[in-house]
């Protein structure tokens, strides 16, 4: 017999077969909200191990989307590493590597900053688009650490904790490490070689575990419906960043002039 978490899982993924309903996280329908009558599981985010240089140029190394799947044991593992390069009107290498020196300025930059939020000094927490599902809705979020090398030479970014806020109806009990789910970002930004804006790359990874009925399904069928989530994920990633970094580059020169 199949356990609770199983049930809510095998339903998720069936529904996510079928079609993926994505929102941006702050245009969510309330007439879906009061229908779901959602209850939160809000556990405390879960801590990452520090990470390694060997684990982030594994992920930020791939090209493209990213697919693993382990039959037998029931493992998934899927995401997607892109490059971001940005031209920035009035840069040259100096005015780009002030600006990278500032983690508040690039993080508003990175992300919708209705979505963002400072936790602790140089980690940000960032909400990601809600997925809907039948019974099951995920929000998450991820805490992550932003901070610069070599006096603006390099910005780096990587997760420390997520939480994949969990909205399930009320009285069925699923958390983050029955269904074995596991988030993982990190980034990379520099100045572009000519000086005239920035080069870098971001990727994700999202591991977990399916239940026995589930790892019965065709692998083409999962990587299709995985690919969604990736491209969804990493179009609205990047069209954020090539939005706000414009805008916060000509801020920060401006700020800059005002303070001369």
């Amino acid at each position: 017999m199949m356990s609770g978490s199983s049930i809510i899982f095998l339903a998720a993924i069936a529904q996510l077969l079928i079609a993926c309903d994505v929102d941006a996280f702050t245009n969510q329908s309330s007439s879906r909200r009061a229908l779901l009558k959602t209850t939160a599981l809000n556990a405390r985010p879960r801590q990452r191990k520090p990470w390694s240089e060997r684990e982030r140029q594994t992920i930020l190394s791939r090209n493209g989307e990213h697919f693993k799947f382990d039959r037998m044991r029931g493992d998934i593992e899927f995401g997607s590493s892109s490059r971001i390069q940005t031209i920035l009107d009035g840069a040259d290498e100096n005015a780009v590597k002030r600006w990278l020196s500032d983690d508040k300025q690039i993080a508003m930059s990175i992300w919708d900053p209705k979505l963002i939020k400072e936790v602790e000094p140089k980690v940000y927490r960032l909400k990601c688009m809600t997925l809907m599902f039948v019974t099951i809705q995920l929000a998450p979020h991820v805490d992550v650490r932003m901070y610069e090398e070599g006096q603006g030479s390099m910005f780096k970014l990587e997760s420390v904790a997520f939480d994949p806020n969990i909205q399930i109806l009320p009285g069925i009990g699923v958390s983050a490490d029955q269904l074995g789910i596991l988030i993982d970002v990190v980034g990379e930004l520099y100045p572009s070689r000519d000086g005239k804006g920035v080069d870098g790359k971001i990727g994700f990874v999202t591991k977990g575990e399916l239940p026995p009925p589930m790892r019965l399904l065709p692998e083409q069928a999962l990587k299709s419906s995985l690919s969604t989530i990736n491209r969804t994920i990493t179009n609205f990633a990047i069209d954020n960043f090539q939005r706000g970094a414009r805008s916060k580059f000509q801020e920060f020169l401006l700020s800059e002039r005002t303070a001369q």
